[in-house]
């Protein structure tokens, strides 16, 4: 190995374990919250309602996120939300000593700050991997990166449930502890290609006006390319399910007299079999292409989320959970290749913000339907009606996907081209304008 391909080798694992110390924390936070919502009310209505509240803020950050990752190394992102995140651990720490009878609010304060510079470094992360990776290398790390994402889902609720045996004071400590990890690894980082130097703040106060032209262009370019729009709109279909199974999976396992442990147990389960089968998505995406697994997973999910209503049992219960994160966990390689195929780098934070938006959108919305049907529609109707709505839906942007691939088809191959395997290594190539 030359010293060069050493060190970006040495950079990427860097990379790797930059997201995976990000994505437990984040598991970790979305984990809790609906959990002790749950756990401190017993209402289905008050755990969707956290689970929509949790949304809110980092929604309301995104477009800031966007702005940011197009103007300033995503190494400056990473540090300055970790520092931010490190110091609201501290100030928590102190207020659940402080407060020890409010100490559960604070806790939950406490996420709700930190999942906003989530949101800040979620885009910084995507756009970095565009730097660190060669386009026909990319599905390949957005397995990687999946098979982490799902690494997490295995161990979060595992120590989340851990957690809450221990009170509100390990709560903090652990995960402002996993945030000053975040800073350490953050340090080494390579600035990041193509970022723009910041420009001057036009008089008048513009900030403002700066951040919602940002948010109107990601919004313009998602709406422009016909990909892109199609899977932000499936994405959307796919996390109202993934929401209601968050807001949802306290009360089954209650129905089932089973405790918080056993629900981390299962989402532990779910994420062992996602990686598993995250090690066949390259290879599926090679033999069968991108549209094929994307309609295959789509459509498992759909058929285990309508299952999931009348269920009756908690192992039958356990195992569809499982089956519907595997579907996810191939389903998000798929659409994370494809919208860093399809988004311009000069436009990419802004562009990433608006899909990721609309992405998480979806979450509060499967909140909200909780909150307000959780007291007059019992389970086995709710779950079956939203799983039909949502198979519906993707099944018309599935149809629309395949014919807009199908208009620019060196676009979406997933093979290296022969000429460019000749000539000893990829050719720059700017993003087509769709």
């Amino acid at each position: 190995m030359t010293p060069l391909s050493s060190r970006l080798g040495s950079t990427l694992h860097r990379y790797y374990a930059l997201r995976a110390v990000g994505w437990m924390t984040d598991q970790l936070i979305q984990f809790l919250l609906p959990v002790l919502a749950y756990q401190a009310t017993g209402e289905l209505s008050w755990s969707g309602l956290v689970l929509a509240a949790q949304w809110v803020p980092r929604l309301l950050s995104l477009p800031v996120a966007g702005h940011l990752a197009d103007r300033f190394p995503e190494q400056r992102i990473y540090r300055a939300n970790d520092l931010v995140r490190v110091g609201l651990g501290v100030v928590a720490a102190v207020l659940t000593v402080v407060l020890e009878s409010q100490a559960f609010a604070v806790v939950i304060v406490f996420a709700l700050l930190a999942g906003i510079c989530c949101e800040q470094v979620l885009v910084a992360g995507e756009k970095l991997a565009g730097s660190l990776v060669a386009p026909e290398d990319m599905h390949r790390a957005q397995s990687v990166l999946s098979g982490i994402e799902q690494g997490t889902l295995l161990l979060a609720p595992v120590v989340g449930g851990a957690l809450l045996l221990t009170g509100p004071l390990p709560i903090v400590v652990v995960v402002a502890g996993l945030f000053g990890v975040s800073l350490l690894l953050s340090l080494g980082l390579p600035r990041g290609a193509g970022t723009a130097a910041p420009e001057p703040a036009p008089a008048g106060g513009g900030a403002a006006r700066r951040l919602l032209a940002d948010a109107v262009t990601g919004v313009r370019n998602v709406v422009r390319i016909p990909v892109l729009r199609t899977i932000v709109l499936a994405t959307m279909c796919v996390n109202v399910m993934l929401g209601v199974i968050q807001g949802v999976a306290p009360a089954l396992a209650d129905r089932y007299g089973r405790n918080e442990g056993a629900l981390g147990l299962v989402y532990s389960a779910a994420g062992l079999v996602a990686m598993v089968t995250l090690t066949a998505a390259p290879r599926l995406i090679r033999r069968y292409g991108f549209l094929g697994v994307a309609a295959v997973s789509t459509v498992v999910q759909g058929v285990v989320f309508v299952a999931l209503g009348p269920t009756t049992g908690f192992f039958f219960f356990a195992g569809l959970v499982a089956v519907f994160m595997a579907g996810d966990s191939v389903f998000s390689v798929v659409i994370r290749t494809l919208r860093l195929r399809v988004v311009a780098s000069e436009e990419f934070g802004r562009t990433v913000a608006a899909v990721s938006l609309l992405n998480f959108l979806s979450l509060p919305l499967a909140g909200g339907l909780l909150a307000v049907t959780g007291h007059a529609v019992p389970l086995v109707v709710l779950i079956p009606a939203v799983g039909a709505v949502a198979m519906a839906c993707l099944a018309v942007l599935m149809m629309r996907l395949k014919r807009y691939m199908a208009a620019e088809p060196a676009l979406f191959a997933t093979e290296r081209p022969a000429a460019e395997a000749d000539a000893g290594g990829p050719a720059e190539a700017p993003h087509p304008a769709m």
